[in-house]
C-alpha cells in the first residue's frame, strides 16, 4: 500500500503522512489525530505506518518550531515528540502544552532514555516515555491510551463548562425568583398588616359601639367615652368641649393627668374658648408635635400647651360638630402612630351616640329645636359636666 506525500494548507512544514481513502475518512477522524515530531524521518514513517493501520490520522514535523506551529493551527489528541529535536526538546513542547491548558496528551520518545529523562517527562506533564525504535504494540497502545485520555478530559471540560452555564442560568433564575418572593412577601406582609388593622378597627368599633349604645345619659356617656379612650391612649390629659347655643364651647368632661390643680380649671376654660372654636370645622384628626406647630393654628395661645404633645379632633355627625375633644401630655411620652385611626373610629361612634341622645331629647320635647347644650335644662336627662 503506497504512501503519498502532500503539502497541507494549514502548515507548510507539516508532513501529511496519511491520506485516508474516502471511505475511511470518517473512521480516521473518529479514531483520533496525532502529531509526530521527531528529527529522524524514518522514525516518523515507521510510527505513522503503525498508527495508520489503526485508522489514526497523523501529521509529522521534524523540528520543535514546526510542532508549535502545527499545534497552533489544528487540534490534536496526542503528540509523539522526541526528547532531542534539532531546535529544542520534546520536554519543552510538553511543558508548553501543559501551561497552555490544552487537552492534548504528550508522549516522549528516545533511543536510550535515562532516569532523569523519565523524571523530566513526568514533571513536564507528558503521559508516557517510550523507547525507539518503536515496538508496534507498545507504541500503538501508548498513543491510543493518550487519545482516550485527551478525549475524556475534553469531554469532562465540556461538561464542566456546560454545568457552569447551567449554574449561571440557575443562579440568575434563583435571583429572579428570590426577588419575586421578596416582593410577594412584602406584599403579603403589607396585606396582612392592613387586614390586621381593619380587624382591629372592626373589633374596636364593635366593642366601643356596644358600650356607648347602653348610655342614654349625657354624663354617663361622657364618662364612659373618656374612660374607654384612655385605655387606648394611656395616661393623658383629656377634655371634651360641647357647643353652646351662642356658638361658643363649654367644658363637658375632663381627665386631669398631670396638670397642677390650681391651674387646671383656668387652662381648660381657656382651651374651651380657643381650641374648640378653632377646630370645630376640621374633619380630620390634627396632631401637634410641639408648640410651634400649634402656634400656626391658634397663635400666642399655644403657650398654654408648651412642651406638650397635642391631639385635637371634632366629633361630627352629618356635617355638624357635636363636640371637640383635646388630648395633651408631656412631649417625653408621645402618642403612638396606631392611636390616630383608633380615635377616628371612636370619634364617629361617639358623635353618632351624641346625635341619638339629641334626637331622643327633641322627641321628648317636640317644642324645642337643638341649639346647643345650653338648651338642656334641669328637667332633661342629666348634667353635662362629668
Amino acid at each position: 500500500m503506497g504512501r503519498e506525500k502532500r503539502t497541507t494548507t494549514r502548515k507548510p512544514a507539516t508532513e501529511a503522512i496519511e491520506t485516508p481513502r474516502d471511505g475511511d475518512a470518517r473512521t480516521c477522524v473518529d479514531a483520533g489525530r496525532v502529531l509526530i515530531a521527531t528529527a529522524d524521518a524514518s522514525e516518523r514513517e515507521i510510527l505513522a505506518g503503525m498508527l495508520r493501520r489503526r485508522s489514526i490520522q497523523c501529521d509529522a514535523v521534524g523540528t520543535l518550531t514546526d510542532a508549535v506551529g502545527a499545534l497552533s493551527g489544528a487540534e490534536y489528541e496526542a503528540v509523539v515528540a522526541s526528547l532531542r529535536l534539532p531546535d529544542g526538546s520534546g520536554v519543552d513542547l510538553a511543558r508548553r502544552l501543559q501551561l497552555e491548558g490544552k487537552h492534548t496528551r504528550t508522549i516522549l520518545c528516545d533511543s536510550a532514555p535515562t532516569l532523569d529523562d523519565a523524571v523530566a517527562t513526568m514533571r513536564a506533564g507528558a503521559v508516557d516515555l517510550i523507547r525507539t525504535p518503536f515496538g508496534e504494540e507498545e507504541a500503538a497502545a501508548s498513543v491510543v491510551g493518550a487519545i482516550r485520555s485527551a478525549r475524556s478530559t475534553r469531554e469532562q471540560s465540556r461538561r464542566v463548562d456546560r454545568l457552569k452555564r447551567i449554574c449561571r442560568r440557575l443562579n440568575t433564575a434563583r435571583q429572579q425568583v428570590t426577588s419575586q418572593v421578596d416582593v410577594l412577601c412584602n406584599d403579603l406582609v403589607g396585606a396582612y398588616a392592613a387586614l390586621a388593622e381593619q380587624v382591629s378597627h372592626v373589633t374596636l368599633a364593635s366593642e366601643f359601639g356596644s358600650i356607648l349604645q347602653q348610655e342614654l345619659d349625657i354624663e354617663s356617656l361622657l364618662r364612659t367615652s373618656l374612660e374607654y379612650m384612655l385605655t387606648k391612649t394611656g395616661p393623658t390629659n383629656a377634655a371634651v368641649f360641647l357647643p353652646s347655643n351662642h356658638c361658643d364651647f363649654s367644658l363637658g368632661a375632663y381627665v386631669n393627668y398631670d396638670c397642677p390643680r390650681d391651674t387646671a380649671d383656668v387652662l381648660l376654660d381657656h382651651l374651651a374658648d380657643v381650641i374648640a372654636p378653632r377646630f370645630q370645622d376640621e374633619t380630620e384628626i390634627v396632631q401637634f408635635e410641639n408648640e410651634t406647630e400649634l402656634a400656626e393654628w391658634i397663635g400666642e395661645d399655644a403657650n398654654w400647651l408648651a412642651d406638650s404633645k397635642v391631639i385635637v379632633f371634632s366629633c361630627r355627625h352629618e356635617g355638624e360638630c357635636l363636640a371637640v375633644i383635646t388630648l395633651f401630655r408631656d412631649r417625653s411620652t408621645p402618642f403612638s402612630d396606631e392611636l390616630i385611626p383608633q380615635l377616628k373610629v371612636m370619634s364617629d361612634l361617639f358623635a353618632r351616640q351624641l346625635e341619638r341622645i339629641i334626637r331622643i331629647h327633641n322627641r321628648h320635647h317636640p317644642d324645642k329645636e337643638w341649639s346647643g347644650w345650653d338648651s338642656w335644662d334641669e328637667d332633661d336627662e342629666g348634667d353635662i359636666i362629668a
